[in-house]
């Protein structure tokens, strides 16, 4: 793996990761009294979560599920100005992620461990906060690990919104491969220069032997597939609109960032690191790699808002169709789906007002 891919994979990282673009005004001195802020690890099986706090203590609860696996939970730098005057969020590490414990047991990074770890999570915060309603927000994995704990513990969330998340992840990888073939072709019938012919040709060939493979060289695969060939197909497999990317940059060299956060950026490196160990222990896994719960959602009945943007590659265009669809016994009056359009993976920084707003008013209804 070359240096410029790496950089490219770490930067579309912390992009998601740190995507406020701080449009809405902080409604300041509102309820100041009720306002909390606060900090502590949550204890596990043989490990601890950092957690944080912070928002109105006389609201309902929304616990957010960071992307990765593998990420590290900053939320609070995007979700501060519109909710946490009228709601307690909960921000935490995953297991291993962040501030959280390191953890380097990889028999324990796995999708059924981190589930029963959500669950200490629930359970400690419904005793934190009784008799308040608990709310999930995830992004991107967060998405999936939503859906993946509702399946289990449905009972104690009282709705959910899976923001970018798949329900199928061995889709998001072929429907990647289907997109970049269709490029392929049109762009041979565009072109007589025989250097990019051969190329796209290439591209196609490689195309082939991955999908027939099964991803078996996952890494190298995946670096070809979301990096390499988007670059020769002209097209970002996280980005619509690339030219906002600019946006983190200033973000990550502002020192009140950090502060807002509640991070360094020696802090940040580390967890990148952590980040890269985690994420690497997950796709070694054939069964995270060929996870496909979309049968199981069936038994769900909560109220759920599936959000993509509408070239969302990275998961697939048709994920939000395909988890809606799915979720056949949520009633109608409770279930949302909702495209963003020009929008991929990163739509905070894409469309934040649409975003925000179908946040805002989903969380509303049924709270």
């Amino acid at each position: 793996m070359n240096n410029k891919l790496t950089q490219m994979k770490k930067l579309n990282i912390i992009i998601f990761l740190f995507l406020s673009l701080n449009i809405f005004a902080q409604n300041v001195g509102n309820e100041k009294n009720k306002q909390i802020d606060t900090e502590f690890f949550i204890p596990i099986e043989k490990s601890n979560l950092y957690t944080r706090i912070v928002g109105n203590s006389e609201k309902p609860i929304i616990i957010t599920l960071h992307g990765g696996p593998g990420a590290f939970n900053v939320d609070h730098e995007f979700f501060r100005n519109i909710f946490e005057n009228d709601y307690l969020m909960v921000y935490f590490d995953q297991r291993g992620s962040g501030k959280s414990d390191e953890w380097k047991d990889k028999s324990m990074l796995t999708t059924d461990q981190f589930v029963k770890d959500l669950d200490v999570v629930v359970d400690y915060i419904r005793a934190k906060y009784p008799n308040k309603k608990i709310n999930l927000l995830g992004s991107s994995w967060g998405g999936t690990f939503g859906f993946l704990y509702l399946i289990k513990h449905q009972e104690k969330i009282h709705s959910f919104i899976s923001n970018s998340g798949t329900a199928n992840i061995q889709n998001n990888n072929f429907a990647l491969i289907k997109h970049e073939k269709q490029l392929a072709n049109k762009l041979i019938k565009k072109t007589n220069d025989p250097v990019k012919i051969k190329r796209f040709n290439e591209i196609l060939q490689k195309l082939d032997v991955i999908e027939k493979s099964g991803f078996k060289s996952f890494f190298a695969d995946m670096d070809s597939i979301r990096y390499v060939f988007p670059k020769d197909l002209g097209f970002d497999v996280y980005w619509a609109q690339p030219e906002k990317k600019g946006k983190t940059d200033k973000l990550l060299n502002d020192p009140d960032f950090y502060t807002r956060v509640r991070y360094t950026p020696e802090l940040i490196e580390q967890a990148m690191k952590r980040f890269e160990y985690i994420n690497e222990a997950f796709h070694e896994q054939e069964a995270y790699n060929n996870l496909n719960v979309l049968d199981q959602l069936a038994v769900i009945k909560t109220p759920i808002l599936v959000l993509q943007g509408d070239s969302d590659y990275a998961i697939g265009i048709e994920s939000g169709r395909m988890i809606y669809k799915a979720l056949k016994n949520v009633p109608k009056k409770d279930k949302e789906l909702i495209y963003i359009k020009n929008a991929s993976h990163n739509i905070p920084a894409e469309e934040p007002e649409i975003l925000y707003k179908s946040l805002t008013d989903f969380f509303a209804k049924h709270n």
